[in-house]
């Protein structure tokens, strides 16, 4: 069975080895953030349109952590703002998805000392079911492969968060027009939290300087 998206995104934005994060500031809890509603809305939980999100009745998520931010979403039927919802989740994500997939036997926790403060890191129980999904979007992208739904907006979250820029080290310009025109063609509520994802991104750059 497929990884779920948050759970893929996670891999991708975190060393396969070290288990630290790809990507400075807040890039990766944002991208988390907007796989997790992602979930939702490629599940039919969830609906986006005009930045705004709505509830659709399609039975709860299986998944624990799924389950959960549906749940929260159900809670605040008035707050529909998307910007809103991604930059809440956003502050706990990180932390939500490794735990996921810690218990899916994928990460174990460990305590390291990093200057003089220790602090805890997820590391990776299989290096190479870690890689996966960075090889499989990398190869895909450079042969310009056709991507599924999923595919497309993991490609687009790592253009909005900026994991592109390593995703695509040494490609070609061919395989660099081939990821804008991903991202372009998007499906239309999955572009959306893509586009949110971008402009939080942004903001949290600039408010970092």
């Amino acid at each position: 069975m497929e990884a779920a998206l948050a759970d893929q995104f996670y891999r991708l934005a975190y060393s396969d080895v070290t288990g630290r994060p790809r990507l400075a500031g807040r890039a990766a809890g944002l991208g988390l953030a907007a796989a997790l509603l992602g979930e939702l809305v490629f599940r039919g939980n969830v609906w986006v349109k005009g930045r705004r999100l709505s509830i659709r009745a399609c039975g709860t998520p299986a998944d624990a952590l799924a389950h959960a931010v549906f749940d929260q979403l159900v809670a605040r039927p008035e707050l529909t703002d998307l910007r809103t919802w991604v930059l809440f989740l956003a502050g706990s994500a990180p932390e939500d998805v490794a735990r996921r997939l810690a218990r899916g036997g994928h990460l174990r926790r460990e305590q390291k000392r990093r200057r003089l403060r220790r602090e805890t890191v997820w590391v990776p129980t299989n290096m190479n079911v870690a890689a996966t999904p960075w090889a499989l979007l990398s190869v895909r992208l450079r042969r310009l492969e056709l991507l599924s739904h999923e595919d497309m907006f993991l490609a687009g979250l790592c253009v909005a968060t900026g994991l592109d820029r390593l995703l695509f080290d040494g490609a070609s310009p061919q395989a660099r027009r081939y990821l804008t025109q991903v991202s372009a063609g998007l499906w239309p509520p999955a572009l959306e939290l893509v586009d949110v994802t971008s402009a939080l991104v942004a903001d949290a750059i600039l408010s970092a300087r």
